[in-house]
């Protein structure tokens, strides 16, 4: 088994396991080399910050130039060092581009060749709480350019109930917290199809969320964090907390029409306030 790697945050120790393998029913496939017409190619400037240490409730502006073309969004990624790895995102949140357009009824953002990105935020966590345990919840923004009150946020992860085999599952959240639709996915067939079916919770069932962890040598990977035991009537829900205290690397995720992502971060230290 991967070793695992510990972080002390909102006076839990948070246990982080790498996995040795693709995310339990996905279907893991080699990626081709053949460009496609949405593959993009991007050239970031330096990421630079107001500040490189802050302490805790304090906010940081942050400013790069990305040049490229096939631009599909950029993002604001948050992780946290533990030890040899980058782990995260502790926050991930769209950036808004200068014009957008609508299709369909969904908003898409239109980037230029070359783009001034400048904006400012403050590091913040996400805990998943059921009663009263808890964990680290790595959830990311599903939708553009839509009011704060209606984005959905999405977390991925093993569900396990009783003896039975651990599966994928995806659990989706409003901006309030609650949950309001979870996934299953059996795991994968023979012929390789996954397929997703309705979750039901029910006591005793156990949720490990998917964290990314990326190396020294910026190999990424998924890893697994404490789980969280679930039932007992209690409600499944997540709510913002500060940032823990540590060394951070924040980041700007440039994606593709592919779904292909670069990156680029700076290095940010949270101490105590004040």
């Amino acid at each position: 088994m991967a070793k695992k790697v510990t972080l002390m945050c909102n006076g839990k120790n948070l246990e982080f396991t790498p996995l040795t393998s693709g995310k339990q029913g996905e279907n893991t496939q080699a990626k081709s080399e053949i460009l496609a017409p949405g593959s993009g190619s991007f050239e970031f400037s330096d990421l630079l910050l107001s500040a490189h240490t802050i302490a805790g409730g304090e906010s940081v502006t942050c400013k790069t130039t990305i040049k490229g073309k096939n631009l599909n969004h950029l993002a604001l990624e948050v992780m946290i060092q533990v030890s040899n790895f980058k782990i995260g995102p502790i926050q991930n949140e769209f950036l808004v581009a200068p014009r957008n357009r609508e299709i369909n009824g969904v908003i898409h953002p239109q980037w230029e060749a070359e783009n001034v990105i400048e904006f400012e935020f403050k590091p913040a966590g996400r805990m998943l709480f059921c009663g009263e345990g808890f964990t680290l919840a790595c959830m990311t923004a599903e939708r553009y350019g839509v009011e704060p009150d209606a984005q959905i946020w999405s977390l991925e992860g093993v569900y396990q109930r009783g003896g039975g085999e651990p599966f994928r599952v995806k659990l989706e959240f409003d901006n309030r917290g609650a949950l309001v639709r979870k996934t299953g996915f059996s795991p994968a067939s023979v012929g390789g199809v996954v397929s997703p079916f309705e979750l039901l919770i029910e006591d005793g069932d156990t949720f490990e969320p998917y964290v990314t962890m990326v190396n020294n040598k910026g190999e990424i990977s998924t890893g697994l964090v404490n789980p969280i035991m679930l039932g007992g009537g209690n409600q499944l829900l997540w709510k913002q907390i500060d940032a823990c205290l540590g060394e951070y690397h924040v980041g700007v995720v440039a994606e593709d029409f592919d779904g292909q992502k670069t990156r680029v971060y700076s290095s940010l230290t949270i101490n105590e306030s004040l």
